[in-house]
């Protein structure tokens, strides 16, 4: 019964192996690479280069479906405020090999960020879109790195077993098997266990209008998370698309562009994007 389309899907990944887009379409120079995540599977990679001199480094984990050619535009405009961008594609997707799995995606995401602070002295911001954002989480649980600066979470679930329910309840057709979801899908990479302990800085976003998953999530996480943590909540938005707002997009840079955080810091912010847009 249980095919969960959503995009955070982890039982059915969505890998593509076509190029939709490439950082030349949008004048930007790039490099691609390739490395080994933790069990030897071949990954790719972009490095993205802004015009000028780096501003920092963004290590970005997209979401579920297609590849990094589709995910990265709606990273441009960081590079092209300054912001040197890494995004990779977990196994099967793209031009990396293996065969996808949940398991496999956290091992790669593991093995990618440890790539990247491998290859970067300075501090990195890292980002994880929706089933990225839980990946990321994973990859983050128990490591104290001060380089890190701020993790953000965009539309990322708090329970993947309860977020499998919200998906179900939607529909009359498939309401009455809303308890499938939790004998199918694996909590064993549910970030809500994680976020308590996770001590660098985190936002959390979300739009109000997401329709895969619920904005509950991301208030779950920031009230379970340590501080320093903030929420944004942008109405009006979907799934994975606050960051398309220029409102948004000018917060972030502003919110980057500090030279430290208040580690006591907790903040919930709602952003009315649709009548703060208007003439």
């Amino acid at each position: 019964m249980i095919t969960w389309f959503s995009g955070c899907s982890a039982m059915l990944f969505h890998p593509d192996d076509r190029q939709y887009a490439s950082p030349k379409d949008f004048n930007l120079s790039y490099e691609v690479v390739t490395f080994d995540s933790h069990d030897g599977t071949p990954l790719s990679a972009w490095w993205i280069e802004p015009p000028g001199e780096p501003k920092g480094t963004v290590f970005i984990v997209h979401g579920n479906a297609q590849n990094i050619s589709t995910h990265f535009t709606g990273f441009v405009w960081l590079a092209k405020a300054g912001y040197e961008l890494f995004i990779f594609d977990y196994r099967s997707f793209g031009n990396s090999g293996g065969e996808s799995d949940l398991g496999g995606a956290a091992l790669d995401t593991k093995a990618a960020l440890e790539y990247v602070l491998a290859s970067r002295r300075g501090e990195i911001t890292v980002i994880g879109q929706s089933l990225g954002g839980a990946l990321l989480m994973n990859a983050l649980k128990g490591k104290q790195e001060a380089r890190i600066r701020l993790a953000v979470f965009d539309s990322t679930f708090a329970s993947l077993p309860d977020a499998g329910n919200d998906v179900l309840s939607r529909s009359i057709l498939t309401w009455p098997f809303q308890w499938m979801a939790y004998l199918v899908l694996s909590d064993k990479y549910d970030t809500i266990k994680i976020a308590p302990d996770l001590t660098l800085p985190k936002l959390y976003i979300a739009g109000s209008r997401d329709p895969v998953i619920s904005p509950n999530h991301s208030w779950q996480l920031f009230d379970a998370s340590a501080r320093p943590r903030a929420f944004w909540l942008v109405k009006g938005a979907g799934h994975i698309d606050a960051f398309s707002s220029q409102i948004i997009q000018q917060r972030f840079l502003e919110l980057l562009a500090r030279p430290a955080f208040d580690p006591e810091a907790s903040q919930m912010l709602i952003f009315d994007t649709i009548s703060a847009s208007k003439p």
